[in-house]
Parts: C-alpha cells; sequence; structure tokens
C-alpha cells in the first residue's frame, strides 16, 4: 500500500471532492482518481460513495480513515517540524486582497514590533486557493471570509463583515427607501472578480431571482472600483470593511444590512497539523480583532 494513495484518499475524505483534493496535494486529477483506484483495488471494498456531492465514505473507508488519518497526519507533523527547524523565522498567511489590505496591517503590525526576527508573508489567493494552500502545508494559516470550511479544517471566528453600496453623488439610488436586487438591476455594475466571495454571493442571489444585470466594469481592484463609480461607470456592492469614511467625499455610501447575509471572517488551519511558535503568535494578534474590528459605511 503506498503512502500516496493512503494521503489521496484522506485528502478527499477531508475535502469531499476529488478535484479539490488534487488541487491540495498538487496533483492532476486523473492521478488522484488513479490513487484511490488503486487504494480500492487493494483492500478489496469501495471506500467512496461518489454518487454525493460532497463525496462520502463508505462504512469502509470511515474505518480506513479512521486508522490511516493519525498516520499521514503524523508524517505531516514530521514534514511540518523539519520546516519549522529549516526557517523557523517564516509564516507564511494566505488570505483575501481586501482582507489583507483592510484588516491585516494592525495585527501584522503588532507582530513585527514583538518578533523581529520572524517573516511574514501574506498571499493575496480566493477561498478554495486559501484552503488548498493551508491543506498542503503552502501556508501556515489562512484569514477567510467564511466559516463555510470542510471537514479537517479548524476555524475561529474573529468578526463580521457586511456589504456596503457604493454610487456616484447624487445618484438616485440614494434616494430609494429600500434597496432591492430588482432596484440594483436598473443601473449598470462594477463588480469585483468572479473568485471574490462578495461577487459570487451577488450572482447566486441574482439567479435565484430570475434578474439579470449590466456588468459595466469587472476588476479585482477595489480602489479601482471606487474611481469607476465615482466617474459614472455605474453603481457596485463591495465588502464594507473596503469602504473608508474618507470615501464618502466622493461616492454616495449605503449600508445594505438586509440586503445579504453577514459572513463571519476567521483563522482556518489544518486539523492535527502542530504550528510554529511564530504563527501561533500570529494568531494570537489576530485574536485582537475580535469584536474590535468597526465596519465601515
Amino acid at each position: 500500500m503506498d503512502f500516496r494513495e493512503l494521503r489521496t484518499f484522506c485528502a478527499v475524505a477531508k475535502l469531499g471532492s476529488i478535484s479539490a483534493a488534487a488541487r491540495a496535494l498538487d496533483l492532476g486529477q486523473p492521478a488522484a482518481t488513479k490513487h484511490l483506484k488503486k487504494l480500492e483495488e487493494e483492500v478489496g471494498v469501495s471506500l467512496l460513495q461518489r454518487g454525493k456531492r460532497p463525496i462520502q465514505l463508505t462504512t469502509a473507508g470511515t474505518v480506513l480513515l479512521e486508522m490511516a488519518g493519525p498516520l499521514v497526519e503524523g508524517i505531516a507533523a514530521l514534514e511540518s517540524f523539519r520546516f519549522d527547524v529549516d526557517r523557523s523565522s517564516t509564516v507564511t498567511i494566505a488570505s483575501t486582497a481586501v482582507l489583507i489590505a483592510q484588516v491585516l496591517p494592525a495585527p501584522v503590525r503588532s507582530f513585527r514590533q514583538k518578533h523581529l526576527g520572524n517573516l511574514l508573508r501574506l498571499w493575496p489567493r480566493g477561498e478554495a486557493d486559501i484552503l488548498a494552500m493551508v491543506a498542503t502545508g503552502e501556508a501556515d494559516l489562512g484569514v477567510v471570509p467564511t466559516a463555510d470550511v470542510p471537514v479537517g479544517f479548524d476555524f475561529a471566528p474573529l468578526f463580521t463583515i457586511g456589504r456596503t453600496l457604493v454610487a456616484p453623488k447624487g445618484h438616485p439610488v440614494s434616494d430609494l427607501p429600500e434597496v432591492t436586487f430588482s432596484t440594483l438591476a436598473r443601473w449598470p455594475l462594477v463588480m469585483l472578480g468572479v473568485r471574490s466571495r462578495t461577487r459570487r454571493l451577488l450572482d447566486e442571489a441574482f439567479q435565484r431571482r430570475g434578474i439579470s444585470y449590466e456588468l459595466a466594469v469587472e476588476t479585482d481592484s477595489l480602489e479601482a472600483i471606487k474611481q469607476y463609480v465615482a466617474g459614472g461607470e455605474g453603481i457596485s456592492i463591495l465588502p464594507d470593511i473596503s469602504v473608508s469614511p474618507a470615501d464618502a467625499a466622493e461616492l454616495e455610501v449605503l449600508p445594505l444590512p438586509n440586503l445579504l447575509p453577514e459572513d463571519v471572517v476567521g483563522v482556518v488551519t489544518l486539523r492535527g497539523r502542530p504550528l510554529s511558535q511564530a504563527a501561533q503568535a500570529f494568531i494570537e494578534e489576530l485574536g485582537s480583532l475580535r469584536g474590535t474590528l468597526a465596519r465601515a459605511g
């Protein structure tokens, strides 16, 4: 029985998807599928119920996970230990671009003041890529804008974020008693890219209601969105933490407490993987954000 097969099986069990496990392990999906097929041939029973989404384990698969899971995690811990010995001064954090820009500067500054010898690497990624980096050890931890993380990860909540509407000064949307998805669709929209959670939530909400909208500009740059909106290209919906009081000088800024549900931002780590002292220290700094981050707008 090959260790790679067990590692692939455990990753599929945790992430609930062969494609997600393949990405997390930096494998092609055919290779991951081959690992699973070979493992099932070796044990002589089916391990996965492939007809369900997310993928579920059979009874035999559950038993194997209980036996193989600690072994795979133990090997990962040994690899993590070797990494810490070689590069104990580095902490790698994967998060979204908006959180890195708007939320992490304060804990980064506080951490650096206390731990001058440590290097912090901050990589902007989408949610799926953040989880993949944490799963493979490419990142020590992630800061994600949702508590909806797969089994196999630990999630520690920090604070909540909502959404805010921004429009050009004097735009008629600011005179409406209530903003709905139907009223939003009256005007062109300047939107974040499809990998952002805000965009996905908006698209899903429009689709559920059967409402189409005109996409005027699409970009992952929050500052560019504000500039295009101020220039009259359209209106936009942004995470409230990305809109500052200074933006109100050039934009109409309208809170939208009832349009979309709030999201819980938190720290995600891989369950069972030990963290370096430096990574633990940074998580402690992130703890200072709990309940103290005022939402803009």
